[in-house]
């Protein structure tokens, strides 16, 4: 299973990354997060002058830790083709990587309505990223992948706010606003750095702990 540096290092080496534009945020992700709270806390986190503070939004969403760097961008559009290997990347300002798109040359995608793409054909997906709250949203809304290799996300925890002495919160999926949130089968790596989870459809999303 590759790590996210390595998916970094094939980023810098020429796949689309997400790097340039400043956001503008606050973004709205289109629904709220009903499915959990926090235990408002602090945890070491670095040096010991360095606190990590647990918040989160009114809907149940983890937040950022505050002074954290924003993100470069909050609300863009980049450019997969059908049938190629390509990494996205979403950074903060300080060069540090918040979100991590794989999609693999296998991945089929289905626009929404239910047309499988060609391959070689372009197409515009969309993140829209909160700027308070660890939500997202992928579009086209509605639209998904298939194939053999599912497409991953990464969501780096650097200056996410996490609760401390528990365990680390999951990637929530939201089929649309007007529908419940559930759970992922979300995975971390051993330190706590980052969530994975294999994403086919393009939704909502959010990193919040269960109940």
């Amino acid at each position: 299973m590759r790590s996210l540096r390595h998916l970094i290092a094939v980023a810098s080496l020429g796949s689309l990354v997400l790097a340039c534009a400043d956001g503008t945020g606050p973004v709205p992700t289109g629904g709220s997060v009903g499915l959990a709270s926090a235990t408002a806390g602090v945890m070491a986190y670095g040096k010991a002058t360095t606190t990590r503070t647990t918040t989160t939004t009114q809907d149940g969403s983890l937040g950022f830790l505050p002074g954290s760097p924003r993100l470069r961008t909050y609300d863009t559009t980049f450019v997969a083709h059908q049938g190629w290997q390509q990494s996205f990347v979403i950074f903060h300002t300080d060069g540090n990587y918040f979100m991590v798109l794989d999609v693999p040359s296998s991945a089929q995608f289905v626009d929404a309505n239910g047309n499988p793409v060609p391959p070689g054909t372009a197409v515009n997906l969309r993140a829209k990223v909160d700027s308070t709250s660890v939500s997202f949203e992928f579009g086209p809304h509605g639209s998904y992948f298939t194939g053999s290799r599912p497409v991953m996300l990464w969501v780096y925890l650097k200056y996410v706010a996490l609760s401390p002495g528990s365990a680390l919160p999951d990637i929530w999926y939201q089929a649309d606003s007007t529908q419940p949130w559930t759970a992922t089968s979300s995975t971390a790596d051993k330190a706590g750095n980052w969530l994975k989870v294999e994403l086919r459809h393009f939704s909502n999303y959010a990193v919040a702990y269960r109940k």
